[in-house]
């Protein structure tokens, strides 16, 4: 399997603060049964300033600390970038997801459609696929109202309008962008409303990967657990999608 997200690296953004935490949750994926891991720590301006050269350094770091503590993780380079009004500047040589072209970016909580948008069509225009840090969890795509998540299949599978949040999710499409979904969402991890949003948007088709978004909390492992078992219990889907053989061959 592969983990298409992942804050694992030590010392540079919310995940690991050192080494000795990187570690055990290394041994955690590899014992679910990943052997791809791409670390891609936050890129936020004025918070997490990561560039390609620190990510590099850092990933080397913790390679070599693998090898010798015997875990058999191949790491790949990434970074998530926060599409904000400050992430044009990341594009004049940004950090692909290993040897893609592929783009991990999330939209902040407080970002209306028009940035996101409009920072998207950036990327698509210097050549790059942008692929979407967990969908499931951006309120721009979470409909108001009970039922959100029903209505969005709907739309989805084409019978009936779930409003902006639909419209904004067709144009998505059309750009050509595509969708990674946290094992975190399948497992409740962020709540009931993001984990039915994930469901709908799995039955729909929309997902291209999936990825752990690991960071050292507590109930890391279980979290892993029940999102791949639920995920393999209810999909047909998740080999394929735990493989990203799609968009990373």
């Amino acid at each position: 399997m592969i983990d298409c997200h992942c804050h694992l690296l030590p010392g540079i953004d919310d995940g690991p603060k050192t080494l000795e935490e990187s570690l055990p949750m290394a041994r955690i994926l590899e014992g679910f049964g990943f052997v791809e891991v791409h670390c891609t720590p936050h890129c936020i301006h004025g918070l997490y300033e990561n560039t390609p050269a620190i990510v590099g350094e850092r990933l080397a770091e913790l390679q070599q600390a693998l090898v010798r503590e015997g875990i058999r993780l191949r790491l790949k380079p990434g970074m998530e970038y926060y599409l904000d009004s400050h992430f044009p500047a990341s594009l004049e040589r940004p950090q692909l997801l290993g040897d893609s072209r592929l783009l991990l970016v999330e939209a902040p909580t407080w970002a209306e459609a028009g940035l996101v948008l409009e920072n998207l069509r950036k990327v698509v225009a210097r050549g790059y696929v942008p692929l979407l840090a967990h969908p499931e969890r951006w309120g721009l795509l979470a409909p108001p109202g009970q039922g959100g998540a029903r209505h969005l299949l709907s739309r989805l599978l084409g019978r009936g309008r779930a409003g902006a949040s639909g419209e904004l999710l067709d144009e998505l499409q059309r750009m050509g962008c595509l969708f990674q979904g946290n094992l975190g969402s399948f497992a409740g991890h962020y709540g009931k409303d993001v984990e039915k949003r994930a469901w709908a948007f799995l039955r729909a088709g929309l997902y291209s990967c999936l990825g752990s978004d690991s960071h050292p909390r507590h109930g890391l492992e279980e979290m892993i657990d029940t999102g791949l078992r639920r995920l393999h219990e209810r999909s047909e889907q998740a080999t394929e999608l735990l493989s990203a053989a799609r968009i990373l061959s």
